[in-house]
C-alpha cells in the first residue's frame, strides 16, 4: 500500500518537486517565494497542491512566505501515509467519544 501511495504522491507532485530542485530550494537557507515558484502565476490547482505538500511536511515554510522542499520527507511515503492514517483514526476516536458523551447526557449536540 505504501508503494501505491508513493506513486500517487509522485504523480501528483513531481512537477512541483522539479521546480523546487531547479531553484535549488532544498534547504531553509535557499527557500523561495511563491512568486519565484510560479513566475507565470498560479493555476487553479497550485494553491491546493501547495497546501497538501505543506500539510504533509513535504514542503516547509520559512517565515511568512518562503518555502523549500524537504526531500527526505518527500521520499518517506510510509511516514506520510502513517500520518494520514493516524489523523483518520484520531478523528474516529474523537467522534466516538462525542457520541458516548451525548448518550450519557454530558453534552448536547
Amino acid at each position: 500500500m505504501a508503494d501505491l501511495y508513493k506513486k500517487m504522491l509522485d504523480d501528483t507532485f513531481t512537477k512541483y518537486y522539479e521546480r523546487f530542485r531547479e531553484l535549488n530550494a532544498l534547504s531553509k537557507e535557499n527557500a523561495v517565494t511563491k512568486a519565484e515558484l510560479f513566475p507565470d502565476g498560479q493555476n487553479l490547482l497550485d494553491p491546493d497542491r501547495m497546501h497538501k505538500m505543506l500539510s504533509a511536511g513535504i514542503v516547509k515554510r520559512v517565515g511568512f512566505n518562503r518555502y523549500w522542499l524537504d526531500e527526505n520527507r518527500a521520499n518517506d511515503s510510509k511516514g506520510i501515509l502513517k500520518q494520514r492514517l493516524l489523523i483518520v483514526v484520531l478523528g474516529l476516536i474523537f467522534g466516538l467519544i462525542l457520541v458516548a458523551l451525548e448518550k450519557m447526557g454530558i453534552i448536547n449536540l
